[in-house]
């Protein structure tokens, strides 16, 4: 056995060079995870015959560069390298750097709110440490200082011309000010649209005109969003806005930090000094030819206090902006991977991702994870935009529990599969998300059809890969996100901040995905939703099967296009909105063996924007219930679907669930849905499965 000391005489490393059984045994102590890689290195250099595992002993490992895990730091086909928490500890990888030295501002600023006189605290910014956009304390995430919210004003004539919609913001009067540190001050908005939010720095504030510049374009105008009477923009950063206990702002040209703290006075505070603690990256070529490092596994860890995306002129977006391509915003980042698992991890506090596995990732396993109050998503998977290169693919997402994230940029996901198929997400619980908690998605027809330039998709496409394409069937060989089974999810509380998505969404993907015995429940928005479950434009041979939606103000299903859905249960949703079709052909679509059941009052069940949009479609042997349905007429439903042609052996009865209302949806025994060819649902499995860690509950 040998040890080497750390450079404050701390115990660093010590090392097993004998076999340990099957493995070769590292131990790794605070506050160095480099001289542990180095050590690897050395085993891998020599060839590895046994497997390896890093012991990560308790305490804080901080980081000031990303520890990056490179082919010189790979397992083999045979053999794995592990990282694993040693038994009953609990290793924080941070790269929150501590801000002390705090005093009480004695002369609070003229702009100051009077609710924080006296109460603010001011304290220098360490070197190195420079620009951060996200702060915590011993609770997790602080906010910055929020203006009141504001819409945008809608310009005249004069004011539009030669001027840039995507950049150029009209504001009232006194919602924004040219303030000393402009450039450390952000526009927060929701431009034009109800799906997507933009955290803009600004170039320049007009006061007596009332216009404002934005160093980057905003996904769409910086316009107020139509018939919305809710503010939609507001300022983060300025000190006029500190009025609540938490809130901060930083000035770096003074390089001085300023917080009204939740205690009597600042204790624990973080300020992060990367965006991404540890990386796994193969050999990635332009090309997309990829040498993929292999069998690393990271177990029982907790990642913490990173700090948010920050765009740039060079970012090329997926949907919406969504999320960037290839962008290093996640705690943890696969670049280039095969094989590798991330169990038993928490991932908390931080401003951006938690995991990302980009371009090349195959039969890599993110299983038993706890993700919590993170400023941008969970779990997210991009491949390479369409073309020819399709190497993102039979990853496994299970058992993970999501929550209480897109805290900073209000449209991130739990779960996003771009451009990447074959995958499984299953048996996660996610709840309390800002929007979507699993999105498909991919490139949508119009961007195949004409070349542009913006942010948002544009820069994805591998157009020497491509060929022209007229319809969506021409773009399907491109379109990688296919094939995915997403089963027994447990989703709940999500839709809360954004407006026109899903909790579970295909849009703009290729065809063969199963979403299957799903159960999504207790969702109550303020903002237009579609449905639950939804698939959105340009997506064919979508399966929806087994899945029960209840106990929500919205619709079970948006659907558009030609789609199967078997065998659900909707109960108890907005009496209107059951069923939505919207404008796009649902020709050839399959709607069979499913129950909707309305508890209360009258329903309509399906919502039309064309009272024909079913007649070449297969509606039948489907159960429709509504107990104030107007006893001794023939249900309106039933009427009206086969108007259309259709639905002839549907059958409008009482299901008879055994208790609906508290959670149990199996069928009495003289369930009319028996008849219909209805097959119970079975959602015993459905979530996190009894062997999830019982820690990472807590």
């Amino acid at each position: 056995m040998k040890e080497l000391r750390g450079a404050q005489g701390a115990l660093a490393l010590a090392l097993c060079f004998v076999p340990c059984g099957r493995a070769v045994e590292l131990h790794a102590f605070p506050p160095d995870l480099t001289r542990a890689r180095d050590e690897v290195r050395r085993l891998v250099a020599r060839g590895l015959d046994q497997d390896v595992t890093v012991y990560v002993h308790g305490g804080t490992y901080r980081l000031d560069r990303t520890l990056v895990l490179g082919l010189a730091d790979s397992g083999t086909g045979a053999h794995k390298i592990t990282w694993a928490a040693y038994p009953g500890d609990e290793p924080l990888i941070s790269s929150g750097v501590p801000i002390t030295g705090w005093t009480r501002v004695a002369e609070p600023p003229p702009a100051l709110p009077p609710a924080a006189r006296g109460r603010l605290w001011v304290a220098d910014v360490p070197p190195p440490l420079g620009r951060f956009y996200s702060l915590y304390d011993v609770r997790g995430h602080l906010p910055r200082a929020r203006s009141a919210g504001f819409i945008p004003l809608v310009p005249d004539e004069v004011q539009v011309k030669g001027e840039d919609p995507l950049r150029t913001l009209h504001f009232p009067k006194g919602a924004l000010r040219n303030w000393p540190n402009l450039d450390d001050v952000e526009l927060i908005i929701r431009p034009k649209v109800r799906w997507t939010m933009n955290i803009l720095p600004l170039e320049s504030v007009d006061e007596s005109s009332g216009t404002a510049r934005t160093k980057l374009p905003g996904t769409y105008p910086l316009r107020p969003i139509e018939n919305e009477k809710r503010p939609t923009a507001w300022i983060e950063n300025v000190l006029e806005a500190l009025d609540e206990p938490g809130e901060w702002v930083l000035d770096t040209g003074a390089r001085k930090l300023y917080l009204w703290p939740r205690g009597e006075k600042p204790e624990g505070i973080l300020a992060p000094a990367l965006r991404e603690l540890i990386r796994v990256e193969g050999q990635v070529e332009p090309s997309g030819k990829t040498t993929p490092v292999r069998n690393l596994v990271f177990r029982g860890l907790t990642f913490a206090h990173a700090d948010r995306d920050l765009w740039t002129k060079n970012d090329t977006g997926i949907q919406h902006d969504w999320e960037m391509i290839d962008k290093p915003d996640a705690l943890l980042r696969f670049r280039g991977a095969e094989r590798c698992t991330v169990e038993q991890c928490r991932f908390r506090d931080s401003g951006g991702n938690a995991v990302r596995l980009d371009l090349y990732a195959q039969e890599n396993t993110i299983a038993g994870n706890e993700i919590r109050n993170l400023g941008q998503g969970g779990v997210i998977l991009i491949g390479y935009g369409p073309g020819a290169i399709d190497v993102n693919r039979r990853n496994e997402i299970v058992n993970n529990h999501i929550h209480h994230s897109g805290l900073l940029y209000w449209h991130s996901h739990a779960i996003v599969l771009w451009q990447s198929g074959a995958n499984r997400v299953a048996h996660n619980y996610i709840h309390h998300m800002p929007r979507k908690a699993i999105c498909m998605s991919g490139v949508r027809l119009p961007y195949f059809q004409a070349r542009c330039a913006a942010r948002e998709l544009c820069g994805s496409l591998r157009w020497a890969e491509l060929k022209p394409a007229a319809s969506w069937r021409e773009t399907v060989p491109y379109l990688h996100t296919r094939d995915n089974v997403v089963e027994n999810n447990e989703v709940a509380n999500v839709l809360q901040m954004l407006g026109d998505g899903a909790a579970i969404n295909v849009t703009g993907a290729g065809p063969g995905n199963v979403i299957r015995r799903n159960c999504v429940h207790d969702i109550f928005t303020q903002e237009f939703i579609g449905g639950c479950l939804r698939t959105d434009g340009w997506v064919e041979d979508t399966v929806w099967e087994e899945n029960v939606v209840f106990r929500t103000n919205i619709a079970a299903w948006e659907h558009k296009g030609k789609q199967r859905v078997i065998n659900n249960y909707a109960i108890d949703m907005s009496p209107s909105r059951y069923f939505r079709l919207y404008y796009d052909s649902v020709d050839g679509s399959v709607i069979e063996r499913n129950i909707f059941y309305h508890p209360k009052g009258d329903a309509a069940f399906y919502t039309y924007k064309d009272p024909q949009q079913l007649a070449r479609s297969t509606v039948g042997h489907n159960l429709y219930y509504a107990a104030g349905a107007p006893a001794g007429e023939v249900p309106k439903v039933l009427a009206e679907l086969r108007a259309q042609g259709v639905g002839a052996t549907d059958m409008f009865a009482d299901p008879l669930f055994v208790d609906w209302q508290r959670g149990d949806f199996r069928l009495k025994p003289n369930s009319p849905a028996f008849k219909q060819g209805i097959k119970p649902i079975d959602l015993t499995n459905v979530g996190l499965t009894r062997d999830f860690p019982r820690r990472l509950m807590e």
